[in-house]
């Protein structure tokens, strides 16, 4: 693995699930905390519980689903109907404590090695053929047959004029991402950009701190969608039916289907609507032109989108609720791929095959694939666990075949699934239920 995340934990899972034996895995990354990096942006972005549904969990099967682990650990039948309903997200503290406790049975962090970032991957012919991992400054790391590059998102991003303004000194500490620590004033008037469930979080936080919120997009109609694909695409049918589609027609159908949807969150509407009836709420539709040093703060200059003209807002600071950016070159590991094998790139996407091999490494008996939002060309929702699992599966098929492994038996399979779902319902017991917003 290249890579110590989410992605990382669920090939290790499904691997000791089929039968390898734990020294045939290395996760070489920074983290042994495998949830470390999530909790981060999940803590600075004030989320509670997860836009994943039940289905979507550390277990290496995918029964019992997490509803019916919340509802078995707080003998409380309500996630059972919240889910049959589609209403149901996991809590963030339950979620993660059911991944740390499946990390530490299976002795994750024992597999974590070299403790540095990958910066190079090289395919070495051998025999047999495998790959020499080194980091950032050509050390090597260490060498293996088959590689799943798990390296996450991108940079964060801070578009146009917010980015320029973020690196100017005089401006640079007001403006921040959704993603990045930050503290809202009483009093305070912000600016929130963007429309998708980042962007909504935020403008709870800062109506929640007693501010003023300015909700600033470009999309005059944002789409409300529960998950962050239309639901049909998170089963393998769905997803059989989207790699039909010819490279060019996914990449544009993923700049429709991730573009500012955000769901429906009850509690959520409440606190927008007191803010707009207090005064405290206004939605702006306009671009940015520019933004420079004011007396609140900062000045934001912008033109409406509806013909209304150039304007000026005086604000106490500006948060980009804009993401990350989504092009695979602002990956080193990937711009060095491209570089040195000419892995094809298109519309800034690395032009995978249909199960996530990056083209021309990856062969049949020495695997080369990715994992993640750069594999969402391949698999819709491949930044959500539901599709980390699903490609974490297929990844260590190919390999179990390549390998001629000799699977673990269905009764000591699902004997660790049982034990590690028991597990989590005696941690859940433990803490404190997560108020559900849908």
């Amino acid at each position: 693995m290249v890579g110590d995340g989410f992605g990382a934990l669920l090939v290790y899972t499904t691997a000791m699930y089929l039968g390898f034996r734990p020294e045939q895995f290395g996760a070489f990354g920074e983290n042994r905390d495998p949830v470390q990096t999530y909790l981060g942006f999940a803590t600075n972005l004030g989320q509670t519980v997860l836009r994943s549904e039940s289905e979507s969990h550390f277990l290496p099967a995918d029964w019992p689903t997490f509803a019916q682990l919340d509802a078995w650990a707080r003998f409380d039948l309500s996630p059972l109907f919240r889910s049959a309903g589609r209403k149901f997200n996991p809590g963030v503290p339950d979620i993660m404590y059911e991944a740390r406790l499946v990390a530490e049975r299976l002795g994750f962090a024992d597999r974590i090695l070299g403790g540095r970032r990958v910066g190079w991957v090289i395919r070495e012919p051998g025999p047999p053929a495998h790959f020499s991992l080194y980091d950032e400054d050509a050390n090597l790391l260490g060498r293996a047959k088959h590689v799943m590059v798990a390296v996450g998102h991108g940079p964060l991003s801070f578009p146009g004029a917010y980015g320029k303004a973020r690196e100017d000194p005089q401006t640079a500490d007001r403006i921040v991402q959704a993603y990045e620590g930050k503290e809202y004033y009483p009093g305070g008037r912000y600016i929130v950009i963007g429309s998708g469930i980042a962007s909504v979080n935020e403008w709870v936080n800062v109506l929640e701190a007693g501010a003023s919120c300015i909700a600033l997009r470009r999309n005059p109609q944002p789409e409300e969608q529960d998950l962050n694909v239309p639901r049909c695409l998170f089963d393998g049918s769905g997803i059989d039916a989207y790699q039909g589609l010819s490279f060019d027609e996914r990449v544009e159908f993923l700049g429709k289907a991730l573009r500012g949807t955000s769901p429906e969150r009850r509690n959520w509407q409440d606190i927008v609507q007191r803010g707009r009836a207090e005064g405290r709420f206004e939605e702006v539709i306009a671009e940015t032109l520019d933004v420079r040093p004011g007396p609140s703060g900062l000045t934001v200059s912008l033109e409406s989108v509806n013909g209304g003209g150039r304007f000026d807002l005086d604000v106490t600071g500006v948060t980009c609720g804009t993401g990350f950016v989504k092009s695979a070159l602002s990956l080193p590991l990937l711009r060095r791929l491209a570089q040195l094998y000419d892995v094809p790139i298109e519309h800034d996407r690395v032009k995978l095959k249909t199960n996530c091999g990056i083209p021309p490494l990856d062969r049949d008996d020495s695997r080369l694939c990715m994992m993640g939002l750069n594999a969402s060309t391949v698999v819709p929702n491949g930044d959500t666990i539901a599709g980390l699992k699903y490609i974490a599966r297929r990844f260590v098929g190919d390999v179990e075949r390549a390998e001629q492994l000799r699977r673990r038996s269905f009764a000591s399979r699902l004997g660790m699934q049982l034990s590690m779902a028991h597990g989590t319902v005696k941690g859940l017991r433990r803490i404190a239920k997560t108020e559900q917003l849908a």
